[in-house]
């Protein structure tokens, strides 16, 4: 489909973003209803002759106004169109003057409509027909409007990638599958992509990714994504967890229906994503993407608890349970990150469901450095994609106390496991690397669709990292 800057003439529905506290100017002589201009309202009004119809879309208050609402009601109005099988469609933004630069305001409607219409149905014996061709934004021309469409469209790219990588079976998405998808995509992109696997593994002595690897008959791999514009710059390493199954190994998941845990490489389609956003949008950039891929997996040969690995940093670990392997394997991820030179790294994984339990599910969790927490929580609120700092406890330290090794990969005690996952982590990060960590296990799926999250896997975090690292370029 197509997004271009026109007139409302000739579009089958014409698409009013509303405020609470503003009606758009063709309804002011109508009985509009404050609940009209309710986040999430969508209200249609249709055409006797059904030549033009009118939708209206809710943003909520115009105090509380946050570029996430303009996504969500983009995505409700694309699903909306959709449903009535329209073919062109316009969007007057031009309510929306008062929230700052239209510019981001236009990119913030072209990814929510693409990702509204989202659907994960590449298995399905009947899959959904796109009917929308054309969505003209009614706006006077001026510079940077074609940019903030391509913007948008990129963003919605990288984010649509990760959630069909989050949204595939285990069948369909082994530790090698997860690397030659990302090869495939990014053949002749600009992004060099490598993946590292048996003795390559054990000669970077990543005994955390062999160890939880080793019950599975899929082999694990490390994939290592470089984009680079410009080599002055500082590296940045985005470490995503790729567990593409996980069963917990022997210490076997108990739950009714594990099913979701095909997602449990979020973190991984969230760094993915956002190299793919990256590099769509031109960003001058040096980071690398660092995703340890491995299936949990219990057999003879798995790794068992009581088993201790010993790290290239020195560090030794007693496995006190085998479902707590995403933090084994980003240890090796982040002592990688040091190794090839990177000086600011973020992780980003599907850690703990205790951090939800403290959260909830719309603020992922955030440790680490202070510059780097800081810029990340700052663009949280203008991505959309919250987090939340809480502490690095010296208090819980000892929690990970072990008796024959360094460290123990779970805490002795019932309480606070977020924290005590991202005190272990920071075992494996070198001084001199500026850090920061994200458990976003509460995020990685939705129930339900709504806005311009779909049903499944969500995708987030790839908007988050993509800014994070356009908000460095822009300040080197």
């Amino acid at each position: 489909m197509k997004f271009t800057i026109g007139s409302t003439e000739a579009a089958q529905v014409i698409i009013y973003p509303i405020f609470l506290e503003t009606a758009a100017a063709p309804f002011q002589s109508l009985p509009l209803h404050q609940h009209m201009g309710e986040r999430g309202a969508v209200t249609w009004y249709y055409d006797k002759q059904d030549e033009q119809h009118q939708l209206l879309v809710g943003l909520g208050s115009l105090q509380s106004f946050e570029p996430e609402g303009l996504r969500e009601a983009a995505g409700n109005a694309a699903r909306a169109a959709e449903q009535h099988k329209l073919c062109t469609a316009a969007v007057c933004l031009d309510g929306c003057e008062d929230i700052g630069d239209m510019r981001e305001a236009v990119a913030a409607w072209v990814e929510g409509w693409l990702l509204g219409t989202y659907a994960f149905d590449k298995y399905k014996s009947k899959q959904a027909v796109r009917y929308v061709e054309t969505v003209r934004l009614a706006l006077e021309p001026q510079a940077g409007l074609e940019e903030a469409i391509a913007l948008g469209e990129a963003r919605a790219a990288g984010i649509a990638f990760a959630r069909d990588i989050g949204n595939e079976p285990a069948n369909h998405m082994r530790p090698k599958t997860l690397a030659e998808r990302v090869a495939a995509r990014f053949a002749a992109s600009g992004v060099q992509v490598a993946c590292y696997e048996g003795e390559e593994l054990a000669a970077r002595q990543m005994c955390g990714l062999i160890g939880v690897g080793q019950g599975s008959p899929y082999p694990p791999v490390l994939i290592e994504m470089r984009y680079c514009t410009d080599p002055s710059m500082e590296l940045i390493a985005l470490v995503g967890k790729g567990i593409t199954f996980d069963t917990g190994g022997i210490s076997l998941k108990r739950d009714h229906d594990i099913s979701d845990m095909r997602i449990d490489m979020g973190g991984a389609a969230a760094v993915i994503g956002a190299i793919e956003i990256i590099r769509r949008s031109g960003i001058r950039a040096n980071v690398a993407a660092i995703i340890p891929a491995a299936e949990n997996m219990p057999d003879g040969s798995a790794l068992l608890p009581g088993d201790v690995l010993t790290y290239p940093n020195g560090v030794s670990v007693q496995v006190g349970n085998t479902d707590s392997e995403g933090r084994l394997v980003l240890a090796d991820a982040l002592i990688y990150a040091n190794a090839i030179g990177a000086k600011e790294v973020v992780d980003m994984a599907t850690l703990t469901y205790s951090c939800q339990g403290a959260l909830g599910s719309k603020y992922a969790g955030i440790w680490g450095d202070e510059p780097t927490v800081s810029a990340l929580r700052s663009l949280g609120r203008v991505t959309g994609e919250k987090v939340w700092e809480l502490p690095l406890a010296e208090e819980y330290a000892g929690y990970l106390a072990s008796d024959y090794a360094d460290i123990c990969n779970i805490s002795r005690v019932g309480e606070a496991g977020a924290i005590t996952a991202a005190l272990f982590l920071r075992h494996f990060v070198h001084p001199s690397m500026r850090w920061a960590h994200i458990d976003m296990a509460a995020m990685k799926e939705a129930a339900s669709t709504a806005g311009y999250v779909a049903a499944g896997a969500t995708g987030y975090g790839a908007r988050l990292l993509a800014e994070f690292v356009a908000e460095r370029s822009r300040s080197s």
